[in-house]
């Protein structure tokens, strides 16, 4: 049922009464954000506070780590994850340290600052000895989730550069036959997942590694363009980077 224009307009005046919690408990579950990760859809509560420097720290590990693909972004965001808990493992063990020594340091019999706070860290040792080895093994379990998290990316992404090196060669030699057929070619029409400008830069760059090898094996510069031109009219094909390496090495 549709309520009135009255109880509409009513409705809207009590709503804009509404200032929040008013209690001390209230205001401290309003302090608290819910981020729901939208790769897992699990929650993470955090202080308002907390949760804008949790958000920094992943997106400074996706944006450096540059993960593609969903395999790729979940490993990269179980890094951020152990990375932040790792931070806050060590923030609470030192936290347990000065608290030891707030409370203990009235126990300690030292007139030198330095040895009175060496003895109060060594006394807060003492009494949250058990606390402080769960943190310990915390601290290690997590360690072999990052080393296994970091070792998958690895792969993951060494994978994926080694089946672009693939693909690239392979459309290096379709654009050059395309070339020679004298037809226009795109490497999306064909499948490709990069541009033709990509493919450009790609083979440009293969180019001048292949020179820049030549001129250190064998210590030849590259030919001018004219000179290659001239070579291939007289019937005289360039030499190749094998037999330049023979000559050098049986000369």
């Amino acid at each position: 049922m549709t309520p009135s224009p009255n109880r509409a307009a009513i409705n809207r005046q009590n709503a804009s009464h509404s200032t929040g919690p008013v209690t001390a408990e209230g205001k401290r579950r309003a302090c608290l954000n819910a981020l729901r990760h939208g790769l897992t859809g699990q929650t993470v509560v955090l202080p308002e506070e907390d949760m804008a420097a949790y958000q920094k720290h992943c997106a400074q590990f996706h944006a450096e780590l540059n993960p593609k693909g969903l395999l790729e972004t979940k490993a990269v965001q179980t890094i951020a994850d152990t990375y932040w808990r790792l931070d806050r493992i060590r923030a609470m063990e030192n936290n347990l340290f000065s608290l030891g020594f707030h409370e203990l340091s009235n126990e300690i019999a030292a007139e030198d600052p330095a040895i009175h706070c060496a003895l109060a860290q060594a006394k807060s040792l003492d009494v949250h000895g058990d606390i402080l080895a769960k943190l310990s093994l915390y601290e290690q379990r997590l360690n072999r989730t990052l080393e296994k998290a970091k070792a998958e990316l690895k792969q993951l992404q060494q994978e994926r550069a080694e089946a672009r090196e693939k693909a690239l060669e392979s459309a290096a030699q379709i654009r050059n036959l395309k070339e020679a057929l004298e037809q226009p070619w795109q490497p999306e029409a064909a499948g490709f997942e990069f541009s033709n400008r990509e493919l450009t830069v790609w083979m440009e760059r293969r180019e001048l590694a292949r020179q820049a090898s030549r001129f250190q094996y064998c210590g030849r510069l590259p030919a001018p363009e004219a000179e290659i031109d001239s070579e291939i009219n007289d019937g005289e094909p360039p030499q190749s980077d094998t037999d330049e390496i023979a000559k050098s090495v049986f000369k």
